[in-house]
């Protein structure tokens, strides 16, 4: 595996070895050679015996730049990681161009930048991501609430409280509509919503949105602390069977 790309062979390797940065390298220097190859002139299927896929094998190199995707994640490499999701659209967008796997692919590279201050970098992935959701899910998806609160949360980043403030409250709507006000994953909504609002100074609106957040958050809690409880309750003979027998 001096060169191939095995994708099942990259779990493999995660399961059973530490060396998690060794094994990304292996595959990233691969793929790189794959690149240079076919350049080069080497035919698909010289790719495909030399490396396990060809660059025109869409559908078998979405997966792989999935998977590595998630395992440079995984490991810490987030700048490597954005680069393999880049591609990872470009894959995507020539097999579909709006298809739910270029969202989902928009949606997680959207999430990397977030997750380490790229904002500039993603807003434009989590735009795109938010119209293909309008069009494959509709305005009043969950999907679209999503990609709306990852808007928002983008920037919020940037420094753009207006604009962020419109898109969380976007994204809040959308969720109490699906799922109902008094749900507990509106809480996270409304957590986000209530910090741009103290950004902005308006502090009387930001707290009204934290107390309710922290009334389903505590809502939440207790559910989940009744709900062990009862799993820790022994059974009842008599609770077994229909009544009678």
């Amino acid at each position: 595996l001096s060169s191939g790309l095995d994708t099942e062979m990259l779990g493999y390797w995660k399961l059973f070895t530490d060396e998690a940065k060794e094994i990304a390298g292996v595959y990233q220097k691969a793929l790189q050679r794959l690149e240079t190859d076919a350049k080069e002139g080497m035919p698909p299927p010289d790719q495909l015996q030399t490396y396990g896929v060809s660059l025109e094998g869409l559908e078998a190199m979405a997966d792989l730049l999935s998977q590595l995707a998630r395992y440079l994640a995984s490991t810490g490499q987030n700048l490597a990681c954005i680069k393999m999701l880049e591609r990872l659209v470009v894959v995507q967008g020539e097999l579909a161009p709006e298809s739910p796997q270029l969202a989902a692919a928009t949606h997680r590279i959207a999430s990397q930048c977030w997750r380490i201050a790229y904002f500039e970098q993603g807003l434009p992935y989590v735009q795109r991501c938010l119209l293909l959701q309008e069009k494959l899910n509709g305005r009043d998806s969950l999907e679209v609430s999503e990609a709306s609160c990852l808007l928002a949360l983008t920037l919020f980043g940037l420094g753009r409280m207006e604009e962020a403030e419109k898109a969380m409250y976007s994204s809040l709507k959308v969720r109490e509509s699906a799922v109902g006000k008094e749900h507990p994953s509106v809480a996270e909504a409304l957590l986000h919503m209530g910090k741009i609002l103290l950004r902005l100074g308006r502090t009387e609106e930001a707290r009204d949105y934290q107390l309710r957040a922290n009334k389903l958050m505590g809502a939440r809690t207790r559910k989940n602390i009744r709900q062990l409880k009862d799993a820790e309750m022994p059974q009842h003979a008599g609770d077994k069977g229909d009544k009678g027998e």
